[in-house]
């Protein structure tokens, strides 16, 4: 499946329907038939593991994360705990390029989720992270224009983190995969500063998947109880990670960078109200002092995915953030993935909306030669 230029610059001039004021056109109950959209489909929510990343794992040999064996083989066993089970579809592009077509995706921008390579000594990360960026570059050679990668980076050690985000984008990076903490430190801690720089100057957007909290008082994790690590742990994590982001001051300092909230930003989208209120009454948190406009301004400097599964949730989330700040993601190829479900839905939007969703939301954001 190609993509030719002038359908690329289509689904960008899509967006000039839908940017500027933060809100969308007037949602219909129910949406009239529109004419097939031409807009390119950019997955930007998708994940791949790799042989070599496995092999970083086993070759690690960290207790607190490993590869299962006998009767756990393929499970990815973090924390004492298993969070997923390695299939074909993870690891064989084959198998996703055939799902896409099916689907009616064009592009997948493919990352590595959690525990990413938060694990092992400042080295054995480092290494981890190489294999990882390698093996998805050698997946967009093979599969051009179907396939593109956001680069994962040892965080732990800002240098090595800094050399490898230059050397991934030599090799075709369109972006930096983030995870909400890295081992239970926060992305605003003062260590993760030079990170953040190197990356706002290379103009790279990163996405940023939630993972497990380094403790968890809720009790979302043990033992995969209802699945509320993922339904709602996930959502927790998210919105925890942006606020802290927009609350700290950490976005003004970096006024520049492109985030990404997947899973349509957890929470946050649906809380501007409570965090206003915050801001205004709340004094003893000295909220004030750090930033100087009430939170909900900060929508605009956020993405957020449409992995959201319900129309009228997608239709809110364009309606509060505007459709210029929403990117289509499928979260294929785990359990919840959904690219025909997800598409099908953006595809239900008035017709700029969709396209803007579809596409042109990414190509505003990431340098994509497609």
């Amino acid at each position: 499946m190609s993509i030719d230029r002038r359908t690329l610059l289509g689904a960008a001039g899509a967006l000039a329907a839908v940017t500027g004021s933060g809100t969308s056109v007037a949602q219909q109950s129910t949406p009239t038939k529109a004419a097939p959209s031409r807009a390119p489909v950019i997955d930007v929510h998708t994940h791949m593991y790799s042989p070599g990343w496995q092999k970083a794992v086993k070759d690690a040999k960290d207790p607190n994360f490993r590869l299962g064996e006998g009767a756990d083989e393929g499970s990815l066993i973090y924390r004492g705990s298993s969070i997923g089970r390695i299939v074909p579809a993870m690891i064989d592009f084959d198998i996703r390029i055939k799902a896409m077509d099916e689907a009616k995706v064009d592009v997948a921008l493919i990352s590595l989720t959690a525990p990413n390579v938060f694990w092992g000594t400042p080295a054995q990360s480092a290494q981890a992270a190489r294999m990882i960026n390698d093996d998805f570059a050698a997946a967009q050679k093979k599969y051009d224009k179907r396939i593109r990668w956001m680069a994962s980076l040892p965080w732990q050690n800002a240098d090595d983190a800094i050399a490898e985000l230059k050397r991934a984008k030599k090799n075709g990076a369109i972006g930096v995969c983030m995870l909400t903490n890295i081992v239970g430190s926060v992305l605003t801690a003062p260590e993760y500063r030079p990170i953040w720089k190197e990356i706002e100057a290379m103009d790279l957007p990163v996405f940023i998947h939630p993972t497990s909290p380094l403790t968890d008082n809720m009790n979302l994790t043990s033992d995969g109880e209802f699945g509320l690590f993922n339904s709602i742990g996930f959502m927790t994590e998210t919105s925890v990670c942006f606020e802290r982001m927009v609350f700290s001051g950490f976005l003004d300092v970096f006024p520049k960078l492109k985030l990404i909230a997947c899973h349509g930003g957890g929470y946050i989208p649906y809380l501007f109200g409570r965090f206003d209120i915050m801001w205004t009454r709340g004094e003893r948190l000295n909220i004030k002092k750090v930033i100087k406009d009430v939170p909900s301004s900060y929508r605009s400097r956020i993405w957020y995915d449409s992995v959201v599964y319900q129309q009228s949730t997608l239709e809110y989330l364009v309606k509060e953030v505007g459709a210029d700040r929403v990117l289509y993601g499928s979260d294929y190829p785990f359990v919840i993935g959904d690219m025909k479900g997800i598409l099908a839905r953006v595809d239900a939007l008035p017709p700029a909306e969709r396209d803007a969703v579809r596409s042109g939301s990414a190509l505003k954001i990431f340098d994509l030669d497609l």
